[in-house]
């Protein structure tokens, strides 16, 4: 029997603002030694009183409209319940009767797996809501230590609707949710530093069935990688159990990425189990539509913009793709509007230059070796007139005098490739690389070589 899998997610993105959610400690914590960027607010001590952090309300409705979510002006905090060690409080402060915004969309675009057909897919957005992190439980052999240094640190939730049919999209989908918010500034996003988390929801049905299967949640992956493990293992483990006849249990399950399987933690909460009221300590949050417009306009380019844009430029789109790979697609999308008549493959072979660079490629038609040259030398910090004057080249007969210098040195080499082996050639070809130390044209070599080989 085939089955078909439905997947929603719910993304934590913790916010770069400054200071807190709701007090004035330094928001970084990175490096410090646990326990010591806390105040007694965030403690959880009594008698202390939040102060909402303004610019991540900004920055929260910004991403909320990225994401073509209708805006609520007016929002409010209520208190989330639960006991655990990490949370001093007994209580999170999150957003639950009025998020930030609801019933949003993405589309996406990416390059499939034979690395020429563009695809797409569209998510649907749930909503986006505000909250404090927790802290940080660090298990050792003998005892569980707890870190507060992270407790009060400013989040987004962002729910998906169950629109996500593979693994594979679900990775897609966190990578162009972590190039988003970084090109809009508001997040660092980096996965390994638990700055961007993701919770999975999975269940499977019988392919033509409509009502879903049981849902199991994921939690706390906190890798691309590990998002699509542990969504393909928990896929499988779900049609093993119904195949046997079965029932699947509705539970969270964590990922053991040791052994690459999934385990079972607890049976799932709803959310009437977390007693959510509202803050009593804090007013709510009114927006205006002119603030939000103003927020709207705003905006930078958005991922989905830029790689338009690209194309545009006749730029292929395997080549957008692996742009964007290196954060190098703004630099490029930039540049080309400053002066269109740039080759678009010179920009996005040699990115993050400035335009002085590109005009210099344009007017000038240097080899690719001085260009390189230039380029290595311009990024360690010599000015582009500077490096140009520093270029060293090699006459014809010079590179002739080398290429046959180390045609003698490796004549066993030379012997294989007129026996037959010509794939040789490219060992030949790096030592005379080697030896002109980038100064001569890599396709000029490669010629020249090829024709004292033949003779």
């Amino acid at each position: 029997m085939e089955y078909t899998s439905t997947i929603g997610l719910e993304i934590h993105t913790q916010l770069a603002t400054k200071s807190k959610m709701f007090c004035r400690c330094n928001n970084d914590a990175e490096d410090k030694a646990p326990n010591t960027v806390v105040c007694p607010l965030c403690m959880g001590f009594p008698g202390t009183l939040p102060v909402t952090n303004k610019q991540a309300v900004e920055w929260g409705t910004k991403v909320a409209l990225a994401l073509g979510c209708k805006i609520n002006l007016f929002q409010r905090f209520d208190r989330k319940n639960y006991f655990y060690p990490d949370l001093p409080k007994g209580y999170q402060i999150s957003q639950f009767f009025f998020p930030v915004g609801e019933n949003g969309k993405l589309l996406i675009d990416y390059l499939a797996d034979d690395k020429r057909t563009k695809k797409e897919f569209t998510v649907g957005i749930t909503r986006l809501h505000l909250e404090e992190d927790a802290g940080k439980s660090i298990h050792a052999s003998n005892a569980t230590l707890v870190d507060f240094n992270r407790c009060g640190t400013p989040l987004m939730e962002i729910v998906t609707e169950p629109d996500i049919t593979s693994p594979e999209e679900a990775r897609i989908f966190m990578q162009e949710l972590q190039r988003l918010v970084r090109l809009m500034g508001v997040s660092h996003a980096d996965m390994e530093k638990g700055h961007l988390r993701v919770d999975a929801n999975i269940s499977v049905r019988p392919k033509g069935q409509k009502e879903l299967g049981t849902k199991v949640e994921v939690k706390n992956l906190n890798s691309f990688k590990y998002l699509e493990q542990a969504l393909k293992f928990e896929i499988d483990r779900q049609i093993k159990i119904l195949e046997s006849g079965g029932v699947v249990e509705q539970e969270t399950r964590g990922w053991d990425s040791k052994t690459n399987t999934s385990i079972s933690q607890r049976s799932k909460e709803g959310s009437i189990d977390y007693r959510y009221f509202p803050e009593p300590d804090l007013p709510p949050v009114v927006l205006t539509e002119a603030e939000v417009n103003s927020w709207k306009k705003d905006l930078t380019m958005l991922p989905r913009e830029l790689r338009e844009k690209s194309e545009k430029f006749k730029l292929s789109y395997d080549r957008v793709t692996e742009l964007q790979g290196k954060d190098a697609l703004l630099g490029f999308v930039k540049l080309m509007e400053q002066d269109s008549s740039l080759d678009p493959k010179a920009v996005a072979n040699w990115p993050n230059a400035d335009l002085a660079f590109y005009q210099w490629i344009m007017k000038q038609e240097p080899t690719s070796a001085a260009i390189k040259q230039v380029y290595t030398a311009i990024n360690s910090g010599v000015k582009l007139t500077d490096a140009i004057k520093q270029i060293r080249t090699i006459s014809v007969g010079e590179l002739e005098s080398t290429i046959k210098t180390v045609l003698s040195e490796n004549a066993q080499a030379v012997a294989k490739h007129q026996a037959g082996e010509t794939k040789i050639i490219g060992f030949l070809i790096g030592q005379v690389m080697n030896k002109t130390k980038g100064s001569a044209d890599p396709d000029q070599i490669k010629d020249m070589v090829s024709r004292l080989l033949t003779k």
